[in-house]
């Protein structure tokens, strides 16, 4: 980590702050907006995106590995630290999806505008998983229990019949990997529009 200025860990901070600020404002007024299990669904499409597009456009000002990791290491403190109690389940989903989108972007090497798409599709993608490992962890609920009951809660969302288990599930998942996949083709341009301006190397297009 020597190869890290100081003013690359006060980009971090500040991405980070600004994920966090998202998570603390918008998650509160979605727990209004949404209801039940529609709440939990389109609060983690809608919070998840919104914080995968801070943290990749975050990378365009710190072009270094590790950096999206320690956007989100900031962004998980501060949910810690936040009022509201229990914030484990959020804070573990903020450093899976800091490290999934870490590991996407350093395996390429120089990351261009697909591995900013794949990294955002899996990070919001990881909400499908992350919801069955969670139960089993905090509430001991075997994965056939959360199966069922994610079954059940998304048929009544989506209008269909639970015998349609599969589909059910396939559409729950891939809403997650659209949403995510626009998230970060979005922060790709949008980071890459703002560091134009700002006359800082940008990263190069590999399309």
């Amino acid at each position: 980590m020597s190869e890290y200025r100081v003013r690359d860990w006060v980009s971090i901070g500040l991405f980070g702050a600004l994920w966090g600020v998202v998570e603390a404002t918008l998650g509160s007024a979605l727990n209004v907006a949404f209801p039940s299990f529609t709440n939990t669904f389109f609060k983690g499409v809608i919070l998840g995106g919104i914080g995968v597009a801070i943290a990749l456009v975050g990378r365009f000002f710190v072009q270094k590995r590790g950096s999206v990791f320690f956007i989100g290491v900031v962004t998980a403190l501060l949910k810690l630290l936040s009022p509201g109690g229990a914030t484990i389940g959020p804070m573990l989903a903020i450093l899976m999806e800091s490290i999934l989108m870490e590991a996407v972007l350093s395996l390429t090497g120089d990351p261009g505008r697909w591995a900013y798409t794949l990294a955002g599709a899996l990070a919001v993608g990881w909400n499908f998983p992350h919801k069955f490992v969670m139960m089993r962890i905090m509430y001991g609920r075997r994965i056939g229990e959360v199966y069922a009951m994610v079954v059940k809660d998304g048929s009544e969302m989506l209008g269909l019949d639970v015998g349609l288990a599969l589909l059910i599930l396939a559409i729950l998942l891939v809403v997650r990997l659209v949403a995510g996949g626009i998230a970060g083709w979005s922060a790709w341009a949008l980071g890459g529009a703002v560091a134009h301006r700002l006359g800082r190397r940008t990263v190069a297009v590999s399309e």
